[in-house]
């Protein structure tokens, strides 16, 4: 056997390494000394995940779309009032996380976390949105993890293709406005360390290609390439003349952008029939 000197440097780095596992832990993983005490985390989550608000709004085959183009994993509104909606209609997702409301709802910032730990190799993406769990927003804001993007005022679109009486769509379009606009606060608060994209309705109309583009780019989990199919959008006819009863009503819909009221300019306005030379049209 060669008889080597010790090297001391070596063994202190080893030791300074484990003493700094033991009192940080890692990213995404709490241990007692560390979870009673908000922000002494090394990391709020293990990895990078993508949230989405307005998309599948706006988009009838957002999700399944998204999924195919960048090979993650897709879950639908995580904070649903009913159900956390786990892709392809899971109820139990890994590391036996259920999709039961009042679970989630105990403690949301730990089921995002925990989702995201028992998920690693893999990128998760999930919808939000007005009549999500409001207390998660701040949570994501402030986690460097999280990218954020948003169509503000896409909650629009579902009171626009129901049938229910106006007065009682009046009174919940300025209940969600109402939320929305406090959601986009905290996006916007100082405090936030989220990477955040917000459009509005119209500005995303104009151009959603160049939108979506950036989106898959940012995910990354597959070779960049230009994209050659998009989703497929609502029909969005009489949009404009809803957001105008709104305002005839006393409600201000100002989330959604200027949104043309006339049904010709919202015809040439639809930025998705637009020929682009990397849009294959549907």
């Amino acid at each position: 056997m060669s008889l080597q000197e010790p090297n001391p440097g070596k063994i202190d780095r080893i030791f300074a390494k484990a003493v700094d596992r033991r009192t940080r832990g890692r990213p995404g993983l709490y241990m007692q000394s560390r979870f009673p005490n908000e922000d002494w985390e090394n990391g709020v989550t293990a990895a990078k995940y993508s949230v989405f608000q307005g998309f599948t709004e706006l988009f009838s085959d957002f999700e399944p779309w998204l999924a195919q183009v960048t090979g993650a994993r897709v879950h639908g509104h995580l904070f649903a009032p009913d159900r956390a909606h786990f892709a392809d209609g899971q109820t139990v997702m890994n590391g036996a996380l259920s999709d039961n409301a009042t679970l989630r709802d105990y403690d949301t910032k730990m089921f995002l976390t925990n989702l995201l730990w028992n998920t690693r190799g893999e990128r998760q993406c999930f919808q939000l949105g007005p009549s999500s769990t409001r207390h998660v927003v701040w949570d994501i804001a402030k986690d460097p993890n999280a990218q954020v993007s948003v169509i503000s005022g896409a909650w629009a679109i579902p009171l626009f293709q129901s049938n229910r009486s106006f007065a009682e769509l009046r009174r919940e379009a300025a209940q969600l406005q109402k939320i929305e606009t406090e959601m986009l606060d905290a996006l916007r608060s100082p405090y936030s360390k989220c990477r955040r994209r917000i459009w509005t309705m119209a500005e995303f109309i104009e151009s959603p290609m160049e939108a979506i583009q950036v989106i898959v780019d940012e995910i990354g989990t597959q070779p960049t390439r230009r994209l050659t199919e998009a989703p497929k959008m609502v029909d969005l006819t009489g949009f404009g003349q809803f957001l105008q009863n709104l305002k005839n009503q006393g409600m201000h819909p100002y989330l959604m952008g200027d949104f043309p009221a006339d049904p010709i300019a919202q015809a040439t306005f639809r930025g998705a029939d637009r020929p682009r030379p990397y849009l294959v049209k549907k």
